[in-house]
């Protein structure tokens, strides 16, 4: 699992361009989507911890990782294998942060 994760400048936030990796940040923002998305407490469990999990294995050990291509893994195996979660985070990245790719 990585222990850095470097993110794309953004003047806006004025931070620092790498921070600690954490597990739970990665779990809270998928099961924030999931329960947009209508997902029930029992069920987002399970799906966080299959999209967690997928992401974590495919980071490997690497010390470090871009915060761009954690956001690629998440959103390419969401939309694969949760479409309605996929659409949540899509909708919460366009109304609140702006983005539209």
């Amino acid at each position: 699992m990585p222990s850095v994760v470097t993110k794309r400048y953004n003047p806006q936030k004025r931070q620092n361009l790498t921070e600690e990796f954490q597990e739970e940040k990665l779990k809270n923002s998928i099961k924030a989507a999931a329960l947009q998305a209508g997902r029930d407490e029992e069920t987002v469990f399970s799906l966080v911890e299959d999209v967690a999990g997928f992401v974590i294995e495919h980071l490997g050990d690497r010390e470090e990782v871009d915060s761009q291509e954690i956001r690629e893994l998440v959103l390419g195996y969401l939309k694969e294998n949760y479409p309605d979660v996929y659409q949540a985070w899509v909708e919460y990245d366009k109304t609140v942060k702006g983005r539209e790719d």
